[in-house]
């Protein structure tokens, strides 16, 4: 049977004394006492091996630019969180490809192929402004940051995921959960064994930098992994077994030298701000909604008389006037340009009487829209 934990992530600012819950989810499988450790030390490591200050920046950058006015929603340091979160799905992926046994050459594909595929070809057309990583880990970080730069942008799954779903969705190959790290709900699930929380102190002048990690292992109801149970100590005998477990587990803290504390500890020297775990996702505009259902209905007619735009006045008249008829949502508006699409006795006309027909502010967003296309295409 599989060991299941929930996982909360605190980050502390010494300067306004101010302890935040930045991240949580759920473990499925492997959630261990000394997976904990094993993560703690992952994080350590990474830590010492980039000087205290992780990319964090990356995926800053992004919820700043996908999430719009949602990003103020979010809890404080919530980017710490969910990159910690990120390079914690990193490391599962990679110990799941070592349990697969893919070997050097790839001979056996792995189940994300297509995702990189699409990725790959993606970068090549509009290289991405994260350079490659040298460190595996965040290489595969990169990665699950591109995959919504390029193929999952928030934009296009706001209004079906919630963000920590989303988040999800950017680590795996397709929204199917799978065994790991798994972002998406906000409360601890029933069916946990243990607790974990990571706490994480950044610098004051850089709020990006950790300076410190501690981490509590709790059991299901919030007591002390690490503190021996009565009936251990009452009946030594009985219990060998667990006394062995502490035991390691103190060894590996002690070789370690892993920050041991509690949050109840943490409460007493610092203030914990609300919690703010929803499922935050995109409100969708009730006008915008209506809209677009419009412009859906009228798709293929408009395909129609573009069709018959092409074969009169060729492909770069119809380049021109779809960009224009494809944002109108009136169907007398384009039951009206029907005839002149035949009756027109040039392009110069048909031009005319679009712009004639069409309210000014359709034409202005199908220029917005072009020029918005264009400049990707040149970036």
């Amino acid at each position: 049977m599989s060991t299941r934990a929930w996982y909360d992530y605190y980050v502390i600012a010494p300067d306004t004394g101010m302890l935040s819950l930045a991240m949580r989810f759920y473990k499925w499988g492997d959630g261990t006492p000394e997976n904990a450790l094993e993560e703690y030390v992952l994080f350590q490591g990474r830590l010492h091996q980039h000087s205290n200050r992780l990319p964090v920046e990356w995926l800053d950058r992004l919820l700043r630019e996908q999430l719009g006015n949602l990003h103020a929603r979010l809890p404080p340091h919530f980017a710490i969180g969910a990159f910690l979160f990120l390079l914690q799905r990193a490391s599962d992926e990679a110990q799941r490809e070592r349990w697969r046994g893919l070997d050097v050459q790839g001979r056996r594909q792995p189940p994300d192929a297509h995702v990189r595929f699409a990725l790959d070809a993606a970068m090549a057309e509009r290289p991405f402004e994260i350079p490659p990583q040298s460190d595996p880990l965040l290489q595969r970080v990169r990665g699950f940051i591109a995959t919504a730069a390029y193929l999952r942008p928030w934009q296009d799954y706001g209004l079906r995921l919630d963000l920590l779903s989303w988040l999800q969705y950017l680590t795996q190959p397709t929204h199917a959960g799978d065994m790991g790290s798994l972002a998406g709900d906000w409360e601890p699930s029933w069916d946990i064994d243990y607790r974990y929380r990571f706490f994480f102190w950044i610098d004051p002048q850089d709020p990006f930098r950790i300076d410190q990690v501690a981490i509590e292992l709790c059991e299901r109801d919030g007591t002390d992994v690490l503190t021996t149970p009565a009936d251990a100590i009452a009946h030594p005998d009985e219990n060998a077994w667990q006394r062995k477990q502490l035991e390691q587990l103190r060894a590996t803290i002690r070789e370690h030298g892993i920050g041991i504390t509690s949050l109840a500890l943490l409460q007493h020297e610092y203030t914990a701000t609300p919690d703010r775990f929803f499922g935050l996702r995109e409100q969708p505009d009730p006008e915008t909604t209506a809209r677009r259902a419009r412009l859906e209905e009228l798709h293929s007619s408009c395909n129609m008389l573009v069709g018959l735009i092409h074969k009169r006045f060729g492909p770069e008249v119809a380049a021109t006037s779809r960009a224009i008829m494809e944002q109108i949502d009136d169907f007398d508006i384009l039951l009206d340009l029907a005839i002149p699409t035949i009756d027109s006795a040039d392009s110069t006309a048909w031009l005319n009487t679009l712009h004639e027909k069409v309210p000014p502010a359709l034409i202005e967003a199908a220029g917005r829209t072009r020029e918005l296309a264009r400049q990707t295409r040149r970036d």
